[in-house]
């Protein structure tokens, strides 16, 4: 693991981290109140989630992306992918349940998609590694930094 991936680690978690928390914080139902006692403008918690669901969906987007270009490599070297391709179509048919919750502001659906995308890529990190231990042996299972590059995906 080297210093740039760590550092891109570093960026993507603080990124993701502040894309959960703001609207949350800005937008608890109408609860939190301003220095003087007013109540947070709607309008505010209306955009301040819209900008989070825009990013939260790029994030998604640009994620799987990048998993695609991934698996085409190992495609490429006569890696057998598919039981990668297979979660990661699993994970592709997710977008829209994250979608309709955002647009819903349903913060227990959110909760659960973003668990169930947890799990998902957490499997899809197994079926790379198991993928790799079936072509190159037991010994290619041990960390090669596709770990590193998704384990910002797990923390969404």
């Amino acid at each position: 693991m080297n210093r740039n991936s760590i550092i891109k680690g570093a960026f993507i978690a603080f990124c993701l981290i502040g894309m959960l928390v703001l609207p949350a914080a800005a937008a608890s139902a109408g609860q939190m109140t301003a220095a003087k006692g007013n109540v947070i403008d709607q309008g505010l918690k209306d955009d301040l989630w819209n900008n989070h669901k825009v990013n939260r969906l790029e994030t998604f987007d640009t994620n799987v992306r990048h998993t695609e270009s991934t698996l085409s490599i190992l495609w490429q070297y006569g890696i057998d992918t598919s039981a990668c391709q297979s979660t990661l179509a699993t994970i592709e048919s997710k977008r829209s349940d994250l979608e309709a919750a955002l647009t819903t502001q349903d913060r227990q659906k959110l909760k659960t998609v973003n668990a169930e995308l947890k799990t998902l890529w957490q499997q899809f990190m197994k079926d790379v590694r198991e993928a790799r231990r079936s072509y190159y042996g037991p010994r290619a299972g041990s960390s090669t930094g596709m770990e590193d590059a998704v384990a910002g995906l797990v923390t969404i």
